[in-house]
């Protein structure tokens, strides 16, 4: 069991974009690097198509390509200890092609949200959490966070909001998903039934003496002498 969960605030959001070369686009990679959103929305429920990636012929020789991104803040100021492990978990639905790119969704970090569209503009560095695929059943899919994810959480815990991306195979990778790759996810956000919120448990580090005592583990030792574990730098000078 984690020792804490934590809820998305209701201001996650997703961002929906759109590039045509009808109207002067160029690349996939112009759209994934594009400062602002055509559309931003964080009061939504659910949405189709929260994480999308495609590419789909338009008028005459034109193509459209789309890629949306779903964006999550978590609220750790209120608390405290050093995280050892982590877990995002995400109820949703694949709606999309079932290969697994297509399937793929990666957690990454991203900037503070302001609100409105240009909360679709990439971090300077974009770095993975971890990554899952997401099945054709709706219910909650998990994302084991790396370490990278684990120093982010730490970073700001006490203190801070972390807010992570979660952006599809192509988009992530920055590679065009050609008009027969389509990543189409259903997000649920905050704003919906608390039975699909989005959510962080964290599993906290053990803290204090971790040496055995006279043969006993420190697992087994709540106190010695009366002073929690916790309390412990050192037993007869040897530290923790």
């Amino acid at each position: 069991m984690p020792d804490i969960t934590k809820i998305a605030h209701t201001n996650d959001s997703y961002l929906a974009n759109s590039l045509s070369t009808f109207a002067g686009g160029t690349t996939w990679s112009q759209l994934v690097a594009d400062a602002t959103a055509a559309t931003h929305n964080n009061s939504a429920q659910n949405f189709d198509e929260g994480v999308h990636n495609g590419k789909f012929q338009g008028r005459g020789t034109s193509n459209t390509w789309e890629c949306n991104r779903s964006l999550f803040p978590f609220d750790l100021s209120g608390e405290s200890g050093t995280v050892a492990s982590a877990q995002f978990k995400v109820y949703s639905d694949n709606l999309g092609d079932t290969g697994t790119n297509q399937s793929t969704v990666f957690l990454t970090n991203w900037n503070a949200l302001d609100g409105d569209t240009g909360d679709y503009d990439l971090p300077g560095t974009l770095t993975s959490f971890g990554s899952t695929t997401i099945s054709t059943t709706a219910g909650y899919h998990t994302i084991d966070i790396n370490s990278d994810g684990i120093t982010a959480i730490n970073s700001v815990m006490a203190s801070g909001t972390l807010t992570v991306g979660l952006l599809g195979y192509y988009d992530y990778n920055d590679t065009d998903p050609g008009t027969s790759n389509e990543v189409k996810i259903k997000i649920y956000y905050a704003n919906s039934l608390s039975a699909v919120w989005p959510k962080l448990e964290l599993t906290l580090g053990t803290s204090g003496y971790s040496h055995n005592v006279l043969g006993v583990a420190s697992a087994d030792i709540a106190s010695v002498n009366g002073v929690a574990t916790a309390n412990i730098a050192s037993v007869n000078g040897v530290d923790t």
